[in-house]
C-alpha cells in the first residue's frame, strides 16, 4: 500500500540529517537570490540597462565555466559538510563586502564574481548529499522538496529583495543577507562528516602540476560517464536549458516591468518572478506526491511544449495590450492578471522538467560520479549560458523585450516537437 503524499513528505523531513542540509538550502538560497537580484535591481535603477544587468549574470556565470568542472572533481575528495559550512561563511563576508561597494558597478561584479566562485564549490557539494541522508524509496519526494524548498527560497528571496530596497535601504539589505548566511552555516553543521575523505589543505599542498593532470584525468572520466548514458545525458541537457532559460528571464526581469509593465521595478518581484515560482512549487508538489506515477518522458515532454508556447503567448500578449482600441483594455485590467497566470503556468512547465530530470540524474549517476556530474552542470550552464544571457539583455535593448521573449519561445517550442517525434515510439 501506498504511503499518502502527506505522510512522504512528513517522513523525509523527520530524517535528521536531511533536515539540516533542508534548513541550510533555504537560508543559502533567500540569500544568494536575495543578492543577486538586488544588485540587479540596483544597477538597472542606476543605469537603466538590460546590458548592464547582463553583465552582472555574465559575472555570476564565468565562474561556473573556469572553476565548475575543477569544483566539482575537487568536491569529490573533500568532506562536502565542511565545504558547505566554509562556502557560506565566505559568502556571508563578501555581502559584507557589498555594504560598502554597490555604488561602484565594477566592484559589484568582482564581489560576485568572487561569490559565484564560491558557488561553484557549494552546488555540487549539496544535492548529492541527498542520496546519502534518505533512503532510495524516497529519492523522489526528497527531490521534490528540495526543489520546493529551491523555487521557494528564490521566490521569497526575489520578492524580498525590492520591498527592503524600498523601506530599509540597500546597507540594511545586505545585513540580512549576511545573517542569512550565516544561518545556514550553522545548520549545515549539523551534517554528519564523510569519512576517508581528505581535507582541502592537504589536496593543496599536493604539486599543483599533479593536481591539474588528476583534475584532467577525473573531468574525462567525468565527461565520458555521461556519454556512456542516454538517460543521464538527457538529463544534463534538460536541466542546463532550463537554468539558462531562467536566468535569461531574470536578466530581462527588470527592464520587462519598466519597459512593457511600466511599473517600479522593484515590484518586478511581485507580478514576475513570484508567479513563476509558485508555478514551480506548485508543480514540484505535484510530481513530487502524484505526477511521479506517470512517464518521466511525458512529463518532460509536456513541460517543454507548455514552457516555449506559453513564452510566445507572452510575446503575443504584449503585442495586442499596444494595438490601438485594445490598449486601454489591456493597461487598465487585463494585462497584469493575464501575465501573472501566464507566468505561474510557466513555473508549472518548468517543474516537469526540473523534478523528474534531477531524479534521473541522481539515480543514473553513481557514487562519487554525482558531485562531479553536479560540476558539469554548473560549469554547462555558465559555459554555454554566456552567449544567449548577453545576447539577451543586448537585444532586448535593440529589439524590445517581447520579441526576444518570443524567439526564446518559438526555440524551445521547435525543441518540444523535435523530442516529441524522437521519443514518441
Amino acid at each position: 500500500m501506498k504511503a499518502t503524499p502527506s505522510i512522504s513528505f512528513r517522513s523525509v523531513i523527520a530524517i535528521s540529517s536531511f533536515r539540516s542540509l533542508w534548513f541550510g538550502q533555504i537560508c543559502s538560497q533567500l540569500a544568494a537570490n536575495m543578492t543577486l537580484f538586488t544588485l540587479a535591481l540596483i544597477l538597472y535603477r542606476s543605469t537603466g540597462s538590460n546590458t548592464a544587468v547582463s553583465i552582472l549574470f555574465l559575472a555570476f556565470g564565468i565562474p561556473s565555466l573556469l572553476f565548475g568542472l575543477m569544483a566539482g572533481v575537487i568536491v569529490d575528495h573533500v568532506d562536502k559538510r565542511r565545504v558547505l559550512i566554509t562556502c557560506d561563511i565566505f559568502r556571508a563576508i563578501l555581502v559584507v563586502g557589498l555594504f560598502f561597494a554597490f555604488t561602484n558597478p565594477i566592484l559589484v561584479y568582482i564581489l560576485l564574481f568572487i561569490h559565484a566562485l564560491l558557488t561553484q564549490f557549494y552546488v555540487p557539494a549539496e544535492a548529492p548529499m541527498i542520496p546519502r541522508l534518505v533512503p532510495t524509496s524516497m529519492l523522489v519526494t526528497a527531490n521534490s522538496l528540495f526543489s520546493f524548498t529551491y523555487y521557494s527560497s528564490m521566490a521569497l528571496g526575489f520578492i524580498l529583495a525590492g520591498p527592503l530596497l524600498r523601506v530599509v535601504g540597500a546597507h540594511s539589505t545586505f545585513i540580512v543577507i549576511s545573517i542569512l548566511f550565516v544561518l545556514a552555516s550553522f545548520f549545515v553543521s549539523f551534517l554528519p562528516a564523510q569519512q576517508s575523505v581528505q581535507s582541502f589543505t592537504t589536496i593543496m599542498r599536493k604539486n599543483l602540476f599533479q593536481l591539474f593532470i588528476k583534475v584532467i584525468q577525473d573531468v574525462r572520466e567525468g565527461l565520458s560517464y555521461v556519454s556512456t548514458s542516454k538517460k543521464l545525458f538527457d538529463a544534463l541537457l534538460l536541466l542546463t536549458g532550463t537554468q539558462i532559460i531562467l536566468t535569461i528571464l531574470g536578466t530581462l526581469g527588470p527592464g520587462f516591468a519598466d519597459r512593457v509593465l511600466e511599473i517600479d521595478v522593484r515590484d518586478s518581484s511581485f507580478y514576475i518572478t513570484a508567479p513563476i515560482v509558485i508555478g514551480i512549487i506548485v508543480g514540484a508538489l505535484w510530481v513530487g506526491s502524484i505526477g511521479y506515477q506517470r512517464s518521466q518522458e511525458r512529463l518532460i515532454r509536456i513541460g517543454i511544449l507548455a514552457a516555449g508556447s506559453i513564452l510566445m503567448i507572452i510575446s503575443f500578449i504584449i503585442r495586442f495590450s499596444r494595438v490601438v482600441g485594445l490598449q486601454w483594455l489591456f493597461e487598465s485590467f487585463l494585462r497584469l492578471p493575464i501575465l501573472f497566470f501566464l507566468f505561474f503556468l510557466l513555473g508549472v512547465a518548468n517543474s516537469l522538467l526540473d523534478v523528474p530530470s534531477n531524479s534521473i540524474l541522481q539515480s543514473q549517476a553513481q557514487g562519487t560520479m554525482r558531485s562531479r556530474i553536479y560540476g558539469m552542470l554548473s560549469s554547462a550552464v555558465g559555459g554555454i549560458g554566456i552567449l544567449p544571457v548577453v545576447l539577451g539583455g543586448i537585444l532586448a535593448d535593440v529589439i524590445g523585450v517581447g520579441k526576444v521573449i518570443f524567439s526564446l519561445g518559438f526555440l524551445i517550442t521547435l525543441y518540444g516537437f523535435y523530442r516529441l517525434r524522437r521519443y514518441n515510439t
